[in-house]
């Protein structure tokens, strides 16, 4: 008898929410440091572009990032990002899990995560955002590759 009640209160809940979804677009640019290994260093500035569902208070997202070649010996590259947000309803802050692989074009290729804390302002479903996050990065430093550490500030727009 538990077992069929915790059953209808999770068809409640998934019901209703997955009735709820709808696309997500986001565009976004971002730039920040690397900070370990030292020296701290400015990463290059990227663009990501972003599609997804949204579940009520949960969206699953996919994010292109393009690191472009603003800094001393930077290459063009790619990264993936598939992303999980948390955005609870009425106040503007949310949450954001990063995974991903960095480094598709130029390498070193690697899985990488992190995560960010944002805000959000708009109204009929779009809107802009700010968003800080820390995310962990393999980079070549004086010829060799090395597990790092990032700061990322990002700005964009969204439609959802």
């Amino acid at each position: 008898m538990r077992r069929l009640l915790l059953a209808l209160l999770a068809c409640a809940t998934l019901v209703p929410t997955l009735a709820r979804a709808g696309s997500v677009f986001e565009l976004s640019a971002g730039s920040g440091i690397r900070w370990d290994p030292t020296p701290v260093d400015r990463i290059p500035t990227n663009l990501m572009l972003a599609g997804g569902y949204s579940f009520g208070v949960l969206k699953l997202e996919l994010g292109l990032v393009g690191n472009l070649s603003d800094v001393k010996n930077a290459k063009f590259d790619l990264d993936l990002r598939p992303m999980v947000v948390l955005k609870p309803p009425v106040i503007p802050f949310y949450l954001r899990g990063i995974a991903g692989v960095s480094g598709l074009i130029e390498g070193p290729t690697r899985l990488n995560y992190g995560g960010a804390l944002g805000v959000r302002i708009g109204a009929a479903g779009l809107g802009a955002f700010l968003e800080a996050g820390v995310l962990s990065r393999r980079v070549k430093i004086e010829g060799s590759a090395k597990d790092s550490w990032i700061a990322e500030g990002r700005l964009g727009v969204y439609w959802d």
